[in-house]
């Protein structure tokens, strides 16, 4: 056998026996604490990750447990991103001391305002993207050029979306907490707020209700995870539409992602239009 025959031999021997991650980095294990977030970082990973969402979009994100499997997947885990608000949550905090994984690198994400706002979700992004960088520096070039890609997305959306908004400019609404900022940005005049299902009573209604006595409103608007009716007392009292809005992708089928959720919630807005 020639010399260069035996080399390729050996050469292909010894590979069987490497272990996988000799062949293939291993993807990064990432923790997300709300689809906001894995949103993101599956955007900038684009398959490079394993990515668990400890708070799913259709819940509320203070009233969520987590699994038996979260466990299992946050005991090898590389990376946890979570909001500011989560670190106290038992959720998360019950979950850091019983899997006690060293490795675990805990980052929080913290630009202040509704992530829906497109200048918001940009500081999301980079600040995420940031994160990753540290955890992986050898995916660095390819979280800088899905990041690039991400945030002219998001200009091009919020322009887009901007637009389709101009006939709801000066409107006067009712809006749950959770959609004031979202609302303001979509250039509604927010003349009241309300807070979650449970914490609206009859003397709170009453209490907005005269408070808007004189003043048109164009809309009540509710916050999905909040309590998609909490604030339907108040549309039907006054005779104006009744909107549902959401903050986290994955929300509903049609709303898989950042892009999809605020072209949803705009044409939500945009029956305002018609009273």
């Amino acid at each position: 056998m020639k010399a260069t025959s035996i080399f390729n031999f050996l050469l292909g021997l010894s590979l069987l026996f490497l272990p996988a991650t000799a062949l293939a980095a291993e993807p990064l294990r990432i923790i997300a604490g709300t689809s906001l977030i894995s949103d993101i970082v599956a955007d900038l990973t684009q398959g490079k990750s394993q990515i668990l969402t400890l708070i799913q979009g259709s819940s509320c994100p203070g009233h969520e447990n987590a699994s038996t499997g979260d466990y299992v997947f946050a005991a090898k885990a590389n990376l946890l991103i979570i909001h500011p608000f989560q670190r106290n949550l038992h959720q998360v905090s019950a979950m850091i001391a019983a899997v006690d994984n060293r490795a675990l690198k805990i980052v929080e994400v913290s630009p202040r305002g509704s992530w829906l706002i497109p200048e918001i979700q940009k500081q999301a992004v980079a600040e995420i993207a940031a994160a990753l960088e540290q955890a992986a520096p050898d995916t660095v070039q390819h979280i800088r050029q899905q990041a690039r890609l991400r945030l002219q997305k998001i200009d091009a959306v919020g322009t887009e979306c901007r637009a389709q908004l101009a006939a709801q400019h000066g409107k006067r609404v009712i809006s749950a907490n959770m959609q004031a900022d979202f609302a303001r940005w979509a250039g509604l005049e927010v003349v009241q707020t309300f807070g979650r299902a449970e914490d609206i009573n009859a003397r709170a209604l009453t209490d907005i209700l005269s408070a808007v006595k004189n003043t048109p409103v164009s809309g009540v608007i509710d916050n999905y995870q909040s309590g998609a009716d909490a604030g339907l007392p108040l549309a039907l009292e006054l005779g104006v539409a009744h909107v549902v809005l959401s903050n986290f992708p994955g929300s509903s089928d049609d709303a898989p992602d950042y892009f999809s959720l605020l072209r949803h919630n705009v044409q939500q807005l945009q029956s305002l239009a018609k009273q």
